[in-house]
């Protein structure tokens, strides 16, 4: 693994407090998905952390979150689909995904975001031209996080 690489891990040397083990159920819910496992096996650590398809049901729909417009300018946020750490820079060729300025096709990926081994693509809503970057390389991100702002064609 490259350096880059390591750094978009997140460390996992102790158990997360009870309230970040919380936030990532939240997420996973949010996200649809069932469960999350992390383990060190260097510090002898593992956690798994189950979500009930009940509590699926009450969390934010996923429909729309990515294409909802986030201001009277026309302007379409770009909000992730999942939880992890930001990675704004492609992680084999070390160039960014979609700087300001860079015009981006619907779908196109703009960012990925990364969570051990796991990397999710987040697509770009709608074709046009990047105006913002509000998102930190390396912050942890939530599900429906902004994370650009994209000014439509």
């Amino acid at each position: 693994m490259n350096n880059r690489s390591e750094q978009l891990v997140p460390h996992f040397d102790r158990l997360p407090d009870p309230e970040q083990i919380g936030q990532m159920a939240t997420w996973l819910a949010q996200a649809g998905l069932e469960s999350l496992e992390l383990t060190n096996e260097a510090a002898g650590l593992k956690l798994r952390i189950r979500v009930e398809q009940a509590a699926a049901a009450i969390t934010a729909p996923l429909t729309g979150v990515a294409s909802q417009p986030n201001d009277g300018a026309g302007r379409v946020a770009v909000k992730t689909p999942y939880f992890g750490h930001l990675c704004l820079i492609h992680p084999l060729r070390d160039t960014p995904f979609a700087p300001v300025g860079t015009k981006v096709t619907q779908g196109e990926t703009v960012a990925l975001l990364t969570l051990d081994s796991l990397q999710v693509p987040v697509p770009a809503p709608v074709s046009g031209t990047v105006v913002d970057v509000t998102g930190q390389p390396g912050a942890l991100v939530g599900y429906g996080a902004a994370i650009m702002q994209i000014q439509p064609d």
